[in-house]
């Protein structure tokens, strides 16, 4: 049976959920228009049968205001035009997604999840927009790019000049290409063609900005699949002898009819369109394409095609894939790459630890923008010379002393792309990273990482492949952070753009002397320097430009030229609301191009405060305290705990990182739309703590799980009664994914909690037996910590009432529904107080806008019944 949007309710339905106060899905045609049942005007009287109610609830209205608050109205400049960067462009919102999009009929096969009807990743439908908004950031003029007549829109990409937008209209039927003007918003579809954006789910344009390259339905093709009535067999599993662990996959491919399914919705047609004549170009056979790449000269496309067999044990992305060059005829020049399925090893260990072996393929093959492939490569024996290699790296050597010397190097391959034509461009005893050029291609930026940290290497092509070092790694105090460019990112840090054939690139000054990079001083609470430097590139030389003042959070969006005497900058503070600014360098000259305002005023006017909590075993750890607006020092409220644990290997592990958050807390606050501080307006202190697991001495982190667990929340609820900030007994607990397994551990294993909440949880480690978040061990290496861990084991000992709620096509490595579904068989068979929502259609997360308010409105239901009046006086009951 495939594994359409239905499939999962109806094999559900098979479990006994039917019996569940369980949310049932509305036909399409009336999602549009559903109306609350109960919700927002509920007396208190009345809390039961909300949450018995079949229908799709709402919240208080205090908390519906804040689920559909206007985020998109938060404008924040970061995606320029290349070439002058003139533009800016945003998506236009219409809020969260409509169930009828959520919903829209759909296959999930192995992690491919497919909208039938409109030939394209099921995602692209889920997250369209109603257009677009385009930017001119020198004069503030604005232009809209509205959605076509009846269609949504997604996937916008720049052409190579910054002039228009090429993106994806989205029909109910049918994926189209349009393209849009920038300057005026004009916008023309480019091809009748139907587009198949199931495995490329976004157009690219040529190099010359000309003409697009895309994936189109083939010609001829029939109709879907059809199930057949009847089964021509059973499901067949067969392994002998192989070891071959993998995660607990949700959904997988079961039958032969779903590898037809996958073959149907993954085979198309190689195109270049082009934008001007809406001429079509077919490239090549149909095939199952998973990536496309033209050359810069248009001439050759390099092509990823996903092999079979197919599998059913490993998801669609894991499948086997070869990558070829094709010429412009469609004959195929060269097979570059192949990578096979994965038949073995285990992926906790990656794909190198423990191997006595140097991996010698072809890793991180891309265009040379003067013609031919560039990729990485480390050599198949000992080598000598070439561009200085031995010369840098006898201290810094990426393999060790005793192990046979293999310099990495880079390699241009040029056509026909034989075991002749290709040639060493560098090459060092550092393991290679990443390859970017400048823009006119005549350096090449290498970045190597030794023993000693990362090294940027720039190779002078023109010049005889002349090596300069531009960066050498940071040492003692200087523990700055570094970060790359708008046009992409790198662990050296030198700022990028979009280049003139689309690909990121270098940015080097216009004299061609100098790169730049940015970054922000360490991550502290009390400061935050941000700033530029221009490095000289044949000398290494370093000059700052720019350092912000760290009164605010300073982040340096994109440069608005090539020498960098301009800049896009964002500031915001702790009760600032984030503004986008052009920034001159030279004179710290800003113009505001940005009129943000705060979309949450009730959450911002909270009282915000972190407490440190102690535990007897001497580890402490902060603790973040929202209340409610108006809050009195010394006012005991109830209050409602949300955390997701994490694993350190000691208090310095565990303060490192708490470094870097309370860097965060600088920020101005942002909500999603399950955000739990929005209970504030409820009356609840909401406490969100961190809750870390700490390994002993000679055990791992995970042996102390569930002892540190009831420690820090012992310690954590020490802490706020000492501040008088919560009523110790009334108390909620929750969490979602890892923090929902988390919370069951601390109901079955604590008195602590009247009430908890948990979704889209794992709750019984034997059904995740070879390994799970952080753990690597098997079940049967760490059979008692599986044990131990599992609150299924103990629901018995379940104190409080468990709220639980699971998305039907939770997608999630681990959290397969049946874990929610048996642990409310479980705590039914126990007499325990308990419910359980499954939302249809929705994924690990739920995003529909009917979802997440039918969710508030059950949690608040919850809350008030068994935390917020659980110490009130019974009524007595009627005569």
């Amino acid at each position: 049976m495939p594994k359409s949007s239905s499939d999962s309710l109806r094999a559900l339905a098979l479990t006994g959920l039917l019996a569940l106060p369980f949310a049932a899905p509305l036909p399409l045609a009336a999602q549009n228009q559903v109306a609350p049942t109960t919700g927002a005007g509920t007396p208190p009287g009345s809390k039961g049968e909300l949450l018995a109610d079949e229908g799709y609830v709402t919240p208080p209205e205090a908390i519906a205001k804040l689920v559909t608050a206007p985020r998109d109205r938060t404008v924040s400049f970061t995606n320029p035009s290349p070439g002058t960067r003139q533009y800016f462009m945003r998506p236009l919102s219409d809020g969260l997604p409509q169930l009828k999009y959520v919903g829209k009929a759909h296959h999930n096969l192995g992690g491919f999840q497919v909208d039938q009807l409109g030939n394209r990743e099921r995602a692209l439908t889920m997250r369209s927009s109603v257009g677009f908004e385009v930017t001119e950031w020198s004069t503030g003029k604005k232009v809209t790019v509205s959605a076509p007549t009846g269609a949504r829109v997604a996937a916008p990409a720049w052409s190579p000049d910054g002039k228009e937008i090429a993106f994806f209209a989205l029909y109910d039927d049918a994926t189209q290409l349009w393209v849009a003007d920038a300057a005026t918003g004009k916008a023309r579809a480019v091809s009748p063609r139907t587009v198949l954006a199931t495995g490329v789910t976004a157009p690219e344009w040529t190099a010359d900005g000309q003409s697009l390259l895309t994936v189109l339905v083939p010609d001829g093709r029939g109709p879907e699949p059809k199930e057949p009535v009847l089964a021509t067999g059973p499901m067949v599993r067969m392994n002998e002898g192989g070891k071959l662990k993998t995660r607990t996959y949700a959904d997988l491919v079961m039958t032969p009819f779903e590898k037809e399914l996958v073959a149907y919705h993954m085979n198309g047609q190689l195109a270049v369109v082009n934008t001007k004549t809406r001429a079509v170009k077919k490239i090549g056979a149909p095939g199952y394409i998973r990536g496309i790449d033209a050359s810069p000269d248009g001439q050759y496309f390099k092509v990823t095609f996903v092999e079979k067999p197919f599998s059913y044990v490993l998801q669609v992305n894991e499948y086997g894939t070869r990558d070829v060059v094709l010429d412009a005829a469609g004959a195929v020049v060269r097979e570059v790459a192949k990578r096979p399925m994965r038949t073995g090893d285990d992926p906790a260990d990656g794909p190198a630890r423990g191997r006595a072996t140097v991996d010698t393929s072809k890793r991180d093959i891309k265009w040379h923008p003067a013609g031919g492939l560039l990729y990485l490569q480390v050599a198949s024996a000992r080598r000598t010379g070439g561009n200085g290699a031995a010369n840098t790296a006898s201290a810094t050597r990426m393999d060790s002393a005793a192990a046979p010397r293999r310099n990495d190097r880079v390699m241009h391959w040029k056509a026909p792309f034989d075991s002749t034509s290709a040639s060493a461009l560098y090459e060092t005893a550092n393991r290679i990273t990443a390859t970017r050029f400048n823009d006119a291609g005549t350096i090449l930026f290498v970045t190597e990482q030794g023993t000693a940290g990362t090294f940027e290497q720039a190779v002078f092509l023109t010049e005889n492949n002349t090596k300069y070092t531009v960066i050498t790694p940071r040492r003692g105090a200087d523990t700055t952070q570094v970060r790359g460019g708008f046009g992409g990112r790198n662990a050296d840090g030198l700022v990028s753009r979009p280049g003139r054939t689309g690909a990121p690139v270098v940015i080097v000054s216009t004299d061609g002397k100098f790169v730049f990079r940015i970054g922000t001083a360490p991550d502290t609470a009390k400061a935050q320097n941000t700033w530029v430097e221009k490095i000289e590139i044949k000398t290494g030389s370093i000059a700052r430009l720019y350092e912000s003042d760290a009164s605010l959070v300073e982040t340096i969006s994109a440069p608005l030229d090539d020498d960098f005497t301009r800049v896009v900058i964002q500031r915001e503070g702790a009760t600032m609301v984030p503004q986008s600014y052009a920034l001159t360098l030279a004179n710290k000259q800003v113009k505001q191009l940005t009129s943000n305002v705060d979309v949450m005023p009730e959450l911002s006017a909270a009282v915000k405060k972190t407490v440190i909590a102690r535990r007897a075993d001497g580890y402490q750890f902060n603790v973040k305290v929202t209340l409610p607006a108006g809050y009195k020092d010394g006012t005991r409220l109830p209050a409602m705990f949300w955390f997701y644990p994490y694993e350190y290997d000691n208090q310095a592990g565990y303060d490192r990182a708490a470094a870097q958050n309370a860097a965060r807390e600088r920020r101005f606050p942002t909500y999603g739309p399950r955000s739990l501080a929005f209970l504030v307006t409820q009356g609840y202190a909401v406490v969100e703590p961190d809750a870390p697991i700490f390994a002993s001495e000679g055990q791992l982190p995970n042996d102390n799980y569930v002892v540190d667990l009831r420690n820090n929340l012992s310690a954590i609820i020490d802490a706020l009664d000492t501040l008088a900030i919560i009523d110790r007994h009334r108390l909620g607990l929750g969490g979602h994914s890892y923090g929902a397994f988390s919370t069951v551990n601390a109901m079955v294993h604590t008195p602590f909690f009247k009430a908890g909440i948990a979704g889209d949880g794992a709750y019984n480690r034997t059904l995740t037996p070879n390994g799970f978040q952080s753990e690597r061990r098997d079940l049967w290496q760490g059979r008692q910590t599986y044990l131990e861990m599992s609150p299924f084991l103990y629901a018995d000992q379940l104190n409080g009432a468990l709220l639980m709620y699971h998305s039907t096509e939770d997608q999630n490595v681990g959290t397969d529904p049946i874990n929610s579904v048996r642990m409310y068989h479980a705590l039914m068979g126990l007499g325990k107080t308990t419910s359980l929502y499954m939302y249809p259609y929705e994924d690990h997360g739920p995003i529909a806008r009917e979802t997440v308010l039918d969710q508030w409105g059950r949690w608040v239901a919850w809350l008030d019944k068994y935390v917020k009046n659980a110490n009130a006086p019974k009524k007595p009951a009627a005569m």
